[in-house]
């Protein structure tokens, strides 16, 4: 099977991570979070990175099909990497609806008449049919889609502080009112902040990618670490500055939950075209996102597959090594997403996304409690195998730990997210049910 160079490597976590959670969520964030929204996805980026660092820890320790789902079911069991896996897969396919919401939105910017369900619809199926490539098409194609929206928060962050500088852009002025309220009065609108981090994490959850990409990665003890530590840096800078520039150039009460607030400013700016062209940026950025989700939940349904945790025809591959069953399974579910944006065209977006968000944070909580314990088996077996440590530890792994859980806790700060919430806990008991019900059936097998 191909394996991912460091490019490669790169250019699939930033297709991952990067996407509607701070094109089109963040309207929302700032919405909810105001002046504390570049605070918020700063303290979301740190979370991120020490995330980050405990799965490339366990992977370069034991890279094995599925990563930490694999080092969670080995320190806790059998029920538990069942749960991980199932909740990583339907996370990842709650994010693909996110995905394709948001790309048939900016989609509706030039076809209003055409229904957001046959939108979504059409971005379902070709992106399905898209993953059928093996991982050196992927990357190839992921390349351009991924540049495109990585260079559209540079300029974007660049023409921003231009402006801020006192260089005159078309219409846009520097509102810097909101943050000398904040200077006035410090802990006003913190608990939006707190309301806000349900949101906030999402927009950093597809980070997941990063162990399950690193186990088809070539020499990832040397190529995996470096790599991250760019990533990571990259997209919390790039989502802080953004966030800021947004606050300070877009006055507050023209903003829109249903539109890109970087068309808005982009528009703004009085750039030729800019509204359409940005809005042509922003859908190849929710295409990459997707793009890179369907391939990560792909391949932890095989990983589940290959331990009979799930229908076993998902362990099926092509030539290529590209586990064309799972992806397909993926993309019929993707598809049922798309069809649900009929009946909830206008709350899709934010049912998907703070389920999702709810589902990857408790895979983030296991992520970081399975370190503390996986740390402490290698060292005691095989403290050879510790080629890359995270910083802190202990510590670190606990308070990564309690910060996931206080922003699951803050999630009816923002009761839009409530419905997610329900969901995503009814997920759990479901899961958790399919796995007694399996257990069931096996025994009665092997009776």
């Amino acid at each position: 099977m191909t394996a991912f160079n460091k490019k490669d490597f790169i250019v699939m976590a930033l297709g991952n991570i990067i996407g509607s959670g701070i094109f089109l969520a963040s309207s929302l964030v700032i919405g909810v979070a105001g002046i504390w929204a570049p605070f918020a996805y700063l303290f979301g980026g740190l979370v991120m990175m020490m995330e980050v660092s405990f799965i490339i820890e366990m992977t370069i320790a034991n890279p094995v099909s599925g990563s930490f789902k694999a080092h969670a079911q080995e320190v806790f069991g059998e029920w538990w990497g069942f749960m991980i896996g199932w909740m990583f897969w339907v996370s990842g396919v709650l994010g693909m609806a996110g995905e394709v919401t948001a790309c048939a939105i900016f989609l509706r910017l030039w076809l209003p008449s055409v229904p957001l369900w046959v939108c979504s619809l059409l971005f379902a199926l070709g992106i399905t049919l898209l993953n059928f490539n093996d991982v050196k098409g992927l990357s190839k194609i992921e390349l351009g889609l991924a540049i495109t929206k990585v260079a559209t928060l540079v300029i974007f962050v660049i023409m921003g502080f231009t402006v801020i500088a006192g260089i005159s852009i078309g219409d846009a002025n520097t509102e810097f009112m909101p943050f000398q309220s904040l200077l006035q009065a410090p802990l006003e609108g913190f608990s939006g902040m707190l309301g806000a981090m349900l949101l906030i994490l999402f927009a950093y959850t597809g980070t997941g990618i990063i162990g399950i990409a690193a186990v088809e990665t070539e020499k990832p003890e040397k190529t995996v670490p470096p790599a991250a530590k760019f990533i990571t840096i990259s997209v919390t800078l790039l989502y802080t500055l953004s966030a800021f520039l947004i606050i300070s150039l877009l006055p507050l009460d023209l903003l829109d939950e249903t539109i890109s607030p970087f068309v808005q400013l982009f528009t703004i700016f009085k750039i030729p075209y800019a509204g359409d062209l940005v809005n042509f940026i922003l859908l190849t950025a929710g295409v990459s996102a997707l793009n890179s989700q369907v391939y990560s939940s792909s391949r932890m349904l095989f990983s589940l597959a290959k331990e009979n945790q799930a229908p076993q025809i998902a362990k099926y591959q092509n030539s290529k090594g590209v586990p064309i069953a799972a992806v397909t399974i993926s993309g019929v579910v993707l598809l049922c997403g798309a069809i649900l944006s009929y009946y909830l065209p206008d709350k899709i977006f934010i049912y998907t996304v703070s389920a999702s968000g709810f589902l990857a944070l408790i895979n983030w909580m296991s992520v970081s409690a399975t370190h503390y314990y996986y740390r402490k088996k290698i060292l005691a077996k095989s403290p050879e195998k510790l080629k890359y440590k995270a910083p802190f530890y202990p510590y670190l792994s606990w308070i990564c730990f309690f910060i996931i859980f206080v922003s699951i806790l803050s999630t009816p700060l923002y009761p839009d997210q409530l419905p997610g919430l329900y969901s995503g806990l009814l997920l759990m008991l479901l899961i958790s049910i399919a796995y007694l019900i399996r257990n069931l059936w096996i025994n009665k097998k092997d009776r």
